[in-house]
C-alpha cells in the first residue's frame, strides 16, 4: 500500500521545517513547495520538492495532484501594507484551495492560521489571517481543518530570540496592559497538532485553538521568569507604556518604508501587541497532546540559539 502523500507549503520556514521532518518520521510521503533548493541543514531528507510560489498555479497544481492531504503553512508575518498581507495570507490560500478543491478526490486541507484571526480588527496581519480562513471556507467540498496556534517559539525562531537576548541582559520589556495573558506553544507541538488533524475522524466546524496545556496562558512575569531560568539569570520585567510602543512602531514603519524591508513590529501591529487576551480557548482536540511545557521548551530554544552562536547563556 502506498504511503499517504502530504503536500506542504511553507516547508522551508520556521514551522514548516519541523513539520516536514515530523511528517517524514511518521511515515508520510512529503511533497513540499519551495522557491529554490533548500540549503538549511534542518530541512528533512526524502522530500519531493516542487519549485514555485503561492502565486504559481502550475506549481500549486503539481503540489496537490494526487495528494491525500494539503497542509498550508506558508504565510506572511510581515508585509508593507494591508494589501500585501492579504495577497499572501488570503489570496494564496484561495488559489491553493481552489486547485485542491478541483481534484478528482479533494484532499484534506489543513490551514495553519493564527490565534490573531479571532480579532481581525486589531492589525493587518490578523485581518489577513481571518480572510484566509474565510477563503478556505468558500470551498465546502474540501474537508478542512483550521488550526489557530498562539505564539510559537522554539529552535529556528528568530523573532522570539529577541526576548531571550533581552532576558540575558537582565530585563524583559512588556506592554503595560492590566491582566495581560498569552498562550504559547513549542514548534514541535504545532507539528504534533497538524499530525493529529490529519487523523481526525470528525472534522470540526470551527477553528481549533490549542496551546502547550497551560490553562489561561501566561503573564509577562511568568514568561520572563521562564526565560531567565533557561538562561540561569533573573531578568526584571520592564513595563512599557502604550505610547512608547506606538512610537517604536511608528519609527519601525518609517524605516521599513525607506528601506523597503518590512518588519514584524510596525505601527499597525501595536494594537495586536497591546491586546490583553491572547490565551487560547483550548478544548478537546482528539489526538493532540503537547509535549513541551514552557520550562523545557525555553531550554530547548536556548540550547539551539547558543549552539549556533546566536545567544550567550
Amino acid at each position: 500500500m502506498a504511503l499517504p502523500i502530504v503536500a506542504v507549503t511553507g516547508a522551508t520556514g520556521f514551522i514548516g521545517q519541523r513539520l516536514v521532518r515530523m511528517l517524514a518520521d511518521a511515515g508520510y510521503q512529503v511533497r513540499a513547495l519551495a522557491r529554490r533548493v533548500p540549503a538549511r541543514e534542518d530541512v528533512a531528507d526524502d522530500v519531493t520538492w516542487v519549485f514555485g510560489s503561492l502565486a504559481d498555479q502550475d506549481a500549486l497544481a503539481s503540489l496537490v495532484k494526487g495528494a491525500d492531504a494539503v497542509v498550508h503553512c506558508a504565510a506572511a508575518i510581515k508585509a508593507a501594507n494591508r494589501d500585501a498581507f492579504l495577497a499572501v495570507n488570503s489570496g494564496g490560500t484561495r488559489l491553493l484551495a481552489s486547485i485542491a478543491a478541483a481534484q478528482p478526490v479533494p484532499p484534506r486541507f489543513i490551514l495553519l492560521s493564527s490565534i490573531a484571526a479571532r480579532e481581525p480588527r486589531l492589525s493587518h496581519y490578523a485581518a489577513s489571517k481571518r480572510a484566509g480562513e474565510l477563503a478556505l471556507r468558500a470551498f465546502p467540498q474540501l474537508p478542512a481543518v483550521i488550526l489557530r496556534p498562539p505564539a510559537v517559539y522554539g529552535p529556528g525562531d528568530m523573532e522570539t530570540l529577541q526576548i531571550f537576548r533581552m532576558a540575558a541582559r537582565g530585563f524583559v520589556p512588556a506592554p503595560m496592559v492590566d491582566n495581560a495573558r498569552m498562550s504559547l506553544v513549542h514548534v514541535d507541538d504545532v507539528a504534533g497538532a497538524v499530525l493529529a488533524a490529519l487523523k481526525l475522524a470528525d472534522l470540526p466546524e470551527h477553528p481549533i485553538e490549542f496551546d502547550d496545556g497551560k490553562p489561561g496562558g501566561y503573564s509577562w512575569v511568568e514568561i520572563a521568569a521562564a526565560a531567565g531560568a533557561a538562561l540561569r539569570v533573573r531578568p526584571k520585567v520592564i513595563p512599557i507604556p502604550a505610547a512608547v510602543f506606538y512610537l517604536i512602531g511608528g519609527l519601525a514603519s518609517i524605516a521599513a518604508a525607506l528601506t523597503r524591508r518590512p518588519t514584524v513590529l510596525s505601527w499597525g501591529k501595536v494594537p495586536e501587541l497591546l491586546h490583553p487576551d491572547w490565551a487560547a480557548a483550548a478544548g478537546a482536540f482528539p489526538g493532540y497532546k503537547p509535549l513541551w511545557d514552557i520550562g523545557n521548551g525555553f531550554k530547548d530554544a536556548v540550547t539551539w540559539y547558543t549552539s549556533r552562536g546566536l545567544l550567550t547563556s
